[in-house]
């Protein structure tokens, strides 16, 4: 699309559909990530900053999907979930198996209207992996975004895993020192990550440099400080989304412990031994560090050249 890698099931006919018949608000919150970046985790904080904390009305199986059935408030992969009413014809062959990795994964299981997505109430939790060349809501800009970044070491050994026994590298016995290599590239999913941290971090200067402190719209994190310091970057996004951690002085401990990895897992795995469709491979460790167990000295001395080089003057 464009020039930039897509998985199949994102198609350029439907994000140019998007791009002309969606109408996104201020209260609309985009969790903005390169792939494996973190995503699951920040989605996970902002669904239960919305909920009141509340961890037994989210389901981490479907990646805490919105449920049309449901007033509790969940997350909409825009690229993917709305697609009818643009006009286009996705009902057919080629579409669907396209997407039945996607089905698997829960995330294709919501599908709907451009009127749907319409009467949603706000705010709208939203996700995204795109460049921001190619970010939804691109030309109007009325979306509030949070953008979290990763070690790309650590990025790396997560994609080589994904998504699932039996596509991932990993399990098809791809050997990581040529996926390392490759995966640095811009020929991988979503322009790779150089490209996709640049051009973000453009944007976000930009940003800071076009808006007074009122209108500021974007918060940059990082994967390591969110689990670093989870109680400190949970109030960041609070206070970033408008929810007052003030008038709810648990609120903020009833989140840190809701987003746990172990918590969410557990609770995941719970969901398949009661029978639910899915699987938990994206929940692999959420470890800070395990590139020190996949990396040589040669592979990461040149790894981390070729990431300085790329990131040279680029804040």
């Amino acid at each position: 699309i464009d020039g930039i890698a897509h998985p199949p099931f994102i198609r350029k006919d439907i994000l140019d559909a998007q791009r002309s018949k969606l109408t996104f608000r201020p209260t609309d919150l985009f969790v903005t990530t390169y792939a494996k970046c973190g995503t699951t985790l920040t989605e996970q904080i902002v669904c239960l900053l919305l909920n009141d904390g509340r961890s037994d009305n989210l389901n981490p199986l479907d990646k805490n999907s919105f449920d049309k059935h449901s007033d509790v408030v969940g997350k909409i992969w825009t690229e993917v979930a709305v697609v009818e009413g643009l006009g286009i014809d996705i009902d057919n062959n080629n579409y669907e198996a396209a997407t039945t990795t996607t089905k698997r994964m829960c995330e294709m299981k919501l599908r709907m209207s451009v009127k749907e997505f319409d009467t949603i109430p706000s705010p709208r939790v939203l996700k995204t992996h795109e460049p921001v060349q190619l970010f939804p809501d691109r030309d109007e800009r009325h979306a509030k975004v949070i953008y979290v970044t990763r070690n790309p070491f650590d990025a790396c050994v997560s994609c080589y895993y994904h998504p699932k026994k039996g596509l991932s590298p990993h399990s098809t016995g791809v050997p990581f020192e040529g996926f390392a290599k490759y995966w640095l590239s811009d020929r991988i999913m979503f322009g790779g990550w150089i490209g996709h941290t640049k051009g973000w971090r453009r944007e976000y200067q930009q940003h800071l440099l076009s808006y007074d402190e009122e209108k500021k719209n974007m918060l940059w994190l990082s994967y390591e400080e969110i689990v670093d310091n989870p109680l400190d970057s949970i109030r960041r996004i609070a206070t970033f989304i408008g929810v007052d951690t003030a008038a709810d002085s648990a609120l903020v401990q009833r989140v840190a412990e809701g987003c746990k990895f172990d918590n969410v897992r557990k609770k995941a795995q719970a969901s398949l031994d009661g029978g639910a469709e899915g699987f938990i491979d994206h929940l692999r460790s959420g470890k800070v560090g395990d590139w020190r167990n996949h990396f040589s000295l040669e592979l990461f001395a040149e790894f981390g050249g070729a990431i300085k080089a790329e990131l040279r003057g680029a804040g």
